[in-house]
C-alpha cells in the first residue's frame, strides 16, 4: 500500500477524537488509518490519502477539535519516506492483531436432535377438610342484663297513664 501523505491529529479525550475523525472523513477523500488511544486521555488520529485531501481533512478536523477545546496538535507529512511508511504500517498491523481475537475454525451447523420426553403430572387435590371452613356467626352479647336493644325498645308498647 503506497501512502502519499499522512495526517496526524493529537486530541485530548475520546469525544474530541470521534468528532474530529468524523469531520475529517466527511470533508475529504481520506482513509482513517488508525485512532491510537494513548495513556492520559490522548488520542492520535492517523489519516492517509492524496496530499491535498489530507491537508483539507486535517484542517477540518483541527477546527472541530479546537471548537471543542481539545486540540493538542496537528501535522501533515506529504510524500512520506518509505521507512516512515513501514513504521506506521507496522504499528497499524500490530494494533489490528491485538484487536482481532484468535480465529477459531468454523463449526459446521449440523441440526441438533434432542429427545424430549414429556411426563404428565396430575394436579394435586387439596384436602376438602382444609378448604371448607364453617364460620359460625355469633350473636352480640349484651354487656348488662336487662338492657334492651333499640329494636326491642321500639316494638315495646308504652302503658297508658291515667
Amino acid at each position: 500500500m503506497k501512502i502519499e501523505a499522512l495526517g496526524l491529529i493529537e486530541i485530548k479525550g475520546y469525544l474530541g477524537a470521534i468528532a474530529a475523525a468524523d469531520a475529517a472523513l466527511k470533508t475529504a477523500d481520506v482513509t482513517l488509518l488508525n485512532a491510537e488511544v494513548i495513556k492520559g486521555g490522548q488520542t492520535t488520529i492517523q489519516l492517509t490519502g492524496d496530499v491535498a485531501a489530507v491537508k483539507v481533512a486535517v484542517d477540518s478536523a483541527s477546527a472541530v477539535a479546537e471548537s471543542l477545546n481539545c486540540l493538542i496538535s496537528s501535522h501533515v507529512i506529504p510524500r512520506m519516506a518509505e521507512d516512515t511508511a513501514k513504521m506506521v504500517m507496522k504499528s497499524v498491523a500490530e494494533r489490528k492483531e491485538k484487536l482481532q481475537p484468535n480465529k477459531v475454525e468454523e463449526i459446521s451447523e449440523a441440526p441438533v436432535k434432542e429427545d424430549v420426553k414429556v411426563k404428565e403430572v396430575e394436579p394435586k387435590t387439596e384436602n376438602p377438610k382444609e378448604t371448607t371452613k364453617e364460620v359460625k356467626k355469633e350473636e352480640p352479647k349484651n354487656e348488662k342484663k336487662g338492657s334492651e336493644t333499640k329494636k326491642q325498645k321500639a316494638t315495646k308498647k308504652k302503658p297508658n297513664k291515667k
